[in-house]
């Protein structure tokens, strides 16, 4: 878990949440871990959103949000681990911070996809690319 700024936790639990409810439940089950909550574990992992197809348990789809202050050296380590899980890796993180969380992948071998998140009119904008 990243050692997020307390002005960030709230921003990333709503990312979290707008991910869970955007994301397509008919098809997949989806597990969310937000802030300190542990919801669903893979390996004994609590990455943020966990997807699979609909009654079956192999990973398909994790997914880790991190906010201004997580996209850093620091959390490479959790990243590496989380994209050994299984399926398709996803770092989600904000628009101005994407080209950042590239390079730390690229420097560290990480394979991620990343998307973007900003907030627009008051409500959070997810893209996934």
């Amino acid at each position: 878990m990243a050692d997020r700024h307390l002005d960030y936790q709230s921003q990333h639990d709503s990312v979290i949440q707008t991910a869970y409810n955007n994301l397509d439940k008919v098809k997949h089950d989806v597990y969310i871990n937000p802030g300190t909550t542990k919801n669903a574990a893979v390996s004994g992992y609590y990455p943020d959103i966990i997807i699979t197809n609909k009654d079956e348990k192999n990973v398909k789809f994790i997914i880790e949000v991190e906010t201004q202050d997580s996209i850093n050296q620091n959390e490479v380590q959790q990243w590496t681990d989380y994209s050994k899980l299984g399926g398709q890796f996803y770092l989600l993180v904000p628009k101005n911070m994407k080209d950042t969380a590239e390079l730390l992948c690229r420097q560290n071998s990480i394979k991620a996809r990343i998307g973007i998140y900003y907030e627009d009119s008051s409500q959070i904008i997810i893209k996934y690319d």
